[in-house]
């Protein structure tokens, strides 16, 4: 038995920060891992994709049918793979020690994925079954969408003196147009970014004030750029606390994430923004969707761990919140996060599909740190799958 984050005892069904910030038992417990359906066994099963990353800022994405698609940083190149049995990574040659990177699909599944080299940001795709990078910019990869074409917009961060943002856009040459957002102000970090059913771009993000973090939140529906800072502040943490972002059919934008008071949902109405209690989660990798089906309901994948987990070594855990409307009405019991070797394990940022008959995949980087006797520090950062049957 184990106590969640609200403070109840649960029964455990458990098979065995950023890379420069501050498991398994040798059994695959995985009965498949392609949205196949769930057998006759409930709870959580889980894998490591793969373990010993440069870095936990990685990419993460499910298409339609729930095959999970994963992009990282291996021995210095770029890996990518799939969460097909039987799929292992591949290296794409071109690309050298990427990091804080986006992963997009296409309409007919081509992979989009923008990513940081160095001072440089890059793009690359895989039409045809190749991918083909390329090197855009100086500055800083913050955010990718691609419309319902399959157009991509990308959010770059602009260095020195400038220090606000640039939105990418194909040119009609096929070249690409950087156009200032000046209205977003300076540049902050965590950028989450989607293009609704109507071509509006929203952005959520997170800008360090000093000791705190403010989340702001900005989009074109209006015709033109503007910027809304909510009255939210993160805290710093290692790794750190970061936003996801979800919009729904009509436009109207959410956002989920923790402070030291725990987790919540902040949804934009008629009256403004509002936030709604999710519990007492301190959530490093937050992930929110909404039912295909059902479009009142939310599923909301949230980690937990003591403040200072990263130092003592106490456990992290997962859990996924249903909501209607805002309201929670259901949750799995939460999943214990290892390292391969069964060490504690924080998250970075999660990607969550969650099918109609109620099957939850889920796919997140992590980090453990482990603290030697002579003051040194060490890490471990890795990939991670895990399913929930019902």
């Amino acid at each position: 038995m184990t106590r969640s984050a609200s403070g109840t005892c649960v029964q455990l069904v458990v098979t065995r920060p950023d890379a420069g910030e501050q498991g398994d038992g040798g059994v695959d417990p995985d009965a498949g891992t392609g949205g196949e359906a769930c057998t006759a066994v409930p709870g959580w099963t889980t894998r490591v994709l793969d373990e010993g990353i440069d870095n936990i800022t990685t990419a993460f994405v499910f298409d339609a049918q729930g095959v999970g698609h994963y992009a990282y940083s291996k021995d210095e190149r770029l890996h990518v793979g799939t969460t097909r049995p039987g799929d292992v990574p591949v290296r794409v040659e071109g690309v050298t020690l990427p990091f804080d990177m986006t992963l997009a699909l296409g309409p007919g599944g081509t992979r989009h994925l923008l990513f940081q080299q160095g001072t440089q940001v890059g793009y690359a795709h895989d039409t045809g079954g190749v991918w083909q990078p390329q090197l855009l910019a100086t500055g800083w990869s913050a955010a990718l969408a691609l419309d319902a074409q399959g157009a991509p917009y990308l959010l770059i961060g602009q260095p020195s003196p400038q220090m606000g943002y640039v939105l990418g856009t194909r040119s009609p040459t096929g070249g690409w147009d950087l156009t200032p957002l000046e209205a977003l102000g300076i540049k902050g970090d965590r950028e989450r970014m989607v293009v609704d059913a109507a071509g509006h771009l929203h952005v959520a993000f997170v800008r360090p004030q000093g000791t705190n973090n403010q989340v702001v939140y900005a989009s074109n529906a209006s015709g033109t750029w503007s910027a809304e800072p909510l009255d939210w502040w993160l805290p710093l943490s290692s790794p750190r606390y970061r936003i996801a972002l979800e919009v729904d059919a009509l436009g109207q934008p959410s956002v989920v994430g923790s402070n030291s008071q725990g987790a919540w949902l902040w949804t934009k109405e008629a009256s403004g923004w509002k936030s709604y209690g999710l519990g007492a989660y301190l959530s490093r990798g937050p992930a929110v969707v909404r039912s295909a089906r059902y479009p009142n309901i939310r599923h909301v994948l949230l980690d937990d761990a003591d403040p200072n987990a990263d130092v003592h070594g106490s456990n992290s855990q997962m859990v996924l919140r249903s909501l209607y409307d805002t309201t929670v009405y259901g949750a799995t019991p939460p999943l214990v996060l290892e390292t391969r070797d069964g060490g504690n394990a924080f998250p970075g940022a999660s990607a969550l599909h969650v099918a109609d008959q109620d099957q939850a995949q889920a796919g997140f980087s992590y980090v453990h740190y482990n603290h030697l006797p002579d003051g040194g520090l060490e890490t471990t950062r890795g990939l991670r799958y895990a399913r929930y049957c019902r």
